[in-house]
């Protein structure tokens, strides 16, 4: 579990060069009219942007730790 929590905790970090590379990709078959390659590539640019979100909205590293360890001891339990 603490892999995930560091992958958290450092989200922009991975999460923006993963939207900037699927805008980029995305257009390009957009252009070569490439639908499922372009349907992919914009699945990973709204992750991308959904967990920067997620990072901004819970507060930075370390709250939105914190906010993913109250998750899961109210919904992982049940």
């Amino acid at each position: 579990m603490t892999e995930f929590y560091f992958i958290v905790r450092h989200t922009p970090f991975w999460a923006t060069p993963i939207m900037i590379l699927g805008a980029e990709f995305g257009y390009l078959f957009w252009l070569k009219k490439k639908k499922a390659t372009v349907t992919f590539c914009v699945m990973l640019l709204l992750f991308g942007a959904f967990c920067n979100c997620f990072y901004i909205w819970a507060g930075g590293p370390e709250k939105s730790v914190h906010t993913i360890i109250k998750w899961q001891r109210n919904y992982a339990n049940d």
